[in-house]
C-alpha cells in the first residue's frame, strides 16, 4: 500500500539512508533536505516500506524549484498534487513527462543530459587568464557579466555577493574584465554540481567557457569522486566544452517551466 508523508526530524534519517543507495540520481534532495531544511519541503511515498518516490520543493531561489522523482506513474500522480499551482521551474526523469502534463497541460518543456566526469578521468585546461571569485569587486563583475544574459531573472548585487562568498566559482579576465565563468554550487563527497556556466556574447568560440569549466572540475576532483551538470540537449557548443573535459552522459532529464518563462 502506497504512503505519502511529509518529511520532518520524526522521519528525516529514514529518507535520507534512503537517497544514499544512490546518491548521484538523488544528489539535490539528499543534500537540500539535509542541509538547507529552511527552504525545503519533501513529501514522500513508501510502498510496503520502501521508497517509491518524493516531491521536493525548494524556495531559496527564484523561480521556485520542484523535483518530481518517482519510477512509477501512478506514485507520481499522487505526488504531483503537492506542487504549487504555477510559476516554478520542475525537473524530473522524462518517464513522468505525461503525468507533468496532464496536470499542466501549457507548462513547456526541454531536454537536459546530464553529464559526469569521475576523478582521474578529466583533461583539464588550464591558464593564467582564470582565478578564483572571492571579492566584492568580483561580485560587481559578475554582475555586470550576467546581466547580458536576458533569460534570468535580475538580482541584487548583494545576492552575488553572497554567491561569491559562498559558492565556489571560477573566472575569465581579460584586461581586468570578467568575461566567463562556472561555478559548483552544491557539494558533497561524493560529487559536485557545476553550474551557472556562462560566456559573454562577444568572448564566446575562445576556449573561455573550458578554461572555467576546467577550473572548477579540477576543484571538484580534488574534492569529490566526481563532478556533474546538466546541459540542455541541444546546446550543442557547450556539449562539445564537457566532452572536450572528459564529461560524459549518464542521462536525461527534463526542465519543466510552469508559468516562469525561464528556459535551461
Amino acid at each position: 500500500m502506497l504512503k505519502v508523508e511529509k518529511v520532518d526530524e520524526t522521519n528525516k534519517q529514514r529518507i535520507i539512508d534512503s537517497l544514499k543507495t544512490d546518491i548521484i540520481r538523488h544528489v539535490f534532495a539528499y543534500y537540500d533536505i539535509q542541509y538547507e531544511p529552511e527552504h525545503t519541503t519533501t513529501y514522500t511515498a513508501y510502498e510496503n516500506g520502501n521508497l517509491d518516490g518524493y516531491i521536493l520543493t525548494y524556495t531559496a531561489i527564484s523561480p521556485t524549484s520542484i523535483i518530481l522523482e518517482s519510477d512509477c506513474a501512478a506514485t507520481a500522480e499522487q505526488l504531483i498534487t503537492y506542487a504549487p499551482e504555477d510559476h516554478f521551474i520542475m525537473h524530473a526523469s522524462p518517464n513522468l513527462l505525461p503525468v507533468i502534463q496532464r496536470r499542466f497541460p501549457d507548462a513547456k518543456y526541454y531536454i537536459e543530459n546530464w553529464m559526469m566526469v569521475r576523478k582521474g578521468e578529466a583533461k583539464l585546461y588550464k591558464s593564467d587568464l582564470v582565478r578564483r571569485l572571492h571579492t566584492n569587486d568580483d561580485a560587481l563583475q559578475l554582475a555586470k557579466l550576467l546581466s547580458t544574459r536576458k533569460d534570468r531573472p535580475d538580482r541584487t548585487v548583494e545576492k552575488y555577493m553572497e554567491w561569491v562568498s559562498k559558492m565556489k566559482m571560477y573566472g575569465v579576465f581579460i584586461d581586468g574584465r570578467l568575461v566567463s565563468y562556472s561555478g559548483s554550487f552544491l557539494q558533497v563527497p561524493e560529487v559536485w554540481m557545476i553550474g551557472g556556466v556562462y560566456t559573454h556574447p562577444d568572448h564566446r568560440t575562445k576556449g573561455y567557457s573550458t578554461l572555467a569549466t576546467s577550473a572548477i572540475t579540477e576543484e571538484a576532483l580534488r574534492n569529490a569522486e566526481a563532478a556533474a551538470l546538466f546541459v540542455r540537449s541541444d546546446n550543442y557548443p557547450a556539449i562539445r566544452v564537457y566532452e572536450k573535459i572528459g564529461y560524459n552522459k549518464i542521462s536525461e532529464n527534463i526542465w519543466v517551466d510552469v508559468g516562469t518563462g525561464v528556459s535551461p
